[in-house]
C-alpha cells in the first residue's frame, strides 16, 4: 500500500532559544507524564511499543505519523505495512511503513501504520531517542502540554471541556496537522501549524514587510539547509498578542502545502489541545487545570 503522508519531524533553527521547562513534583497519575527537555526546547516522552519499553520519543505535534528508528523496528520484529511518501520541511521521499501498537499517558492506539526511518538529527541531540510521536496517537485524545510544570497530561475523557481555561483559538486541520490563524495587524494573516518539534518559527512563503535578520541553519531529521531569517510579528492569536520573534524563511517549501509555516509550541508556557472541539488554549490557566484533576 502506498499513501501520501507528512512526517514533519524535527525542525531546528540555530541561534533561537526555546522555553525551558520548570522542574516540580507531579502527582502519580497514569495520565500525567513527566517530560524531559533536550536542547532546552524539545519535549521527549516515554512511549510503550507493542507492550515493551517505555522508550524515549520526541513529541511532534506537527507530524501526522509516528516514526520509529529502524533498529527498534528490527529488534521488535514489527511487520511491514506497505509504503508512503514522507514529507519534511526540506524534501519528500518514499519510505517504509510498519505496524505497531503505541501507548502514552493511559492512551493506547492499536495496530497503527507508522514510518520506519533513520532519526540521525534527533539522535545527535539525544542518542536515547528511538521514535517521534505524531498525531496518529495524539489526535485520539485531548492533551495539556505544560512547559511550566514539565509534564504532558492526557485528558482522554475531556474533563476540562466545560472549563474556562484561557485564550481558545480554533484549529484548522491540514493532513492531520493542527494549524491556527495568526493575524499580522495591517498585513493579513498566516495559517501556522503548532509544532512542538520546531525550535523556531518557519515560513514557507514570503511575508511582506518583514524585517531581515540574516541567515539561519535549518535541520530536519534528514538533512540541513541554509535559510533566510526574518523577524515576524507581533502576531495576534485570538485575543492573545505574541511579541516579535525570529522566523526562518524556506523559499523551496513544497508548493502543495496549504499552511504558511510552523509555529513552535515552545513560545507558550503551555498549550491545551482540545481535539474534541478542534480548538487549542494557549497559555492555559494552570490553577484551573490542576484543580480539575
Amino acid at each position: 500500500m502506498s499513501r501520501g503522508l507528512i512526517a514533519g519531524a524535527l525542525v531546528l533553527i540555530a541561534g533561537f532559544a526555546g522555553v525551558e521547562s520548570a522542574s516540580g513534583a507531579v502527582p502519580r497519575d497514569e495520565s500525567r507524564v513527566k517530560v524531559r527537555m533536550i536542547a532546552g526546547r524539545f519535549v521527549t516522552v516515554p512511549v510503550t511499543v507493542n507492550g515493551t519499553g517505555p522508550y524515549r520519543f520526541l513529541l511532534d505535534t506537527g507530524a501526522t505519523s509516528t516514526m520509529l528508528d529502524p533498529a527498534l523496528v528490527a529488534r521488535l520484529r514489527l511487520p511491514a505495512a506497505g509504503s508512503a511518501v514522507e514529507q519534511t520541511a526540506t524534501r519528500s521521499e518514499a519510505t517504509v511503513l510498519v505496524r505497531a501498537s503505541l501507548a502514552l499517558g493511559g492512551v493506547t492506539c492499536l495496530d497503527l501504520a507508522v514510518i520506519a526511518s533513520p532519526l540521525d538529527a534527533v539522535q545527535a541531540l539525544e542518542p536515547a531517542i528511538v521514535g517521534v510521536l505524531g498525531q496518529d496517537l495524539l489526535r485520539t485524545a485531548n492533551w495539556w502540554l505544560d512547559y511550566e510544570g514539565g509534564q504532558l497530561v492526557a485528558d482522554a475523557e475531556g474533563r476540562y471541556l466545560s472549563r474556562d481555561l484561557g485564550e481558545a483559538v480554533p484549529v484548522h486541520w491540514h493532513s492531520d496537522r493542527p494549524a491556527v490563524d495568526a493575524r499580522l495587524p495591517g498585513r493579513g494573516s498566516l495559517r501556522l501549524v503548532l509544532d512542538s518539534a520546531a525550535s523556531s518559527a518557519l515560513l514557507f512563503r514570503e511575508v511582506m514587510d518583514s524585517e531581515d535578520a540574516g541567515w539561519a541553519r535549518l535541520t530536519t531529521h534528514d538533512g540541513q539547509a541554509t535559510t533566510r531569517q526574518v523577524v515576524l510579528g507581533p502576531i495576534q492569536l485570538g485575543g492573545l498578542e505574541v511579541p516579535p520573534f525570529p522566523a526562518a524563511m524556506l523559499a523551496s517549501a513544497p508548493s502543495e502545502r496549504p499552511e504558511d509555516g510552523l509555529l513552535p509550541t515552545g513560545l507558550f508556557t503551555g498549550v491545551y489541545f482540545d481535539n474534541r472541539s478542534d480548538v487549542v488554549v494557549l497559555n492555559p490557566r494552570r490553577s484551573v487545570l490542576s484543580k480539575a484533576r
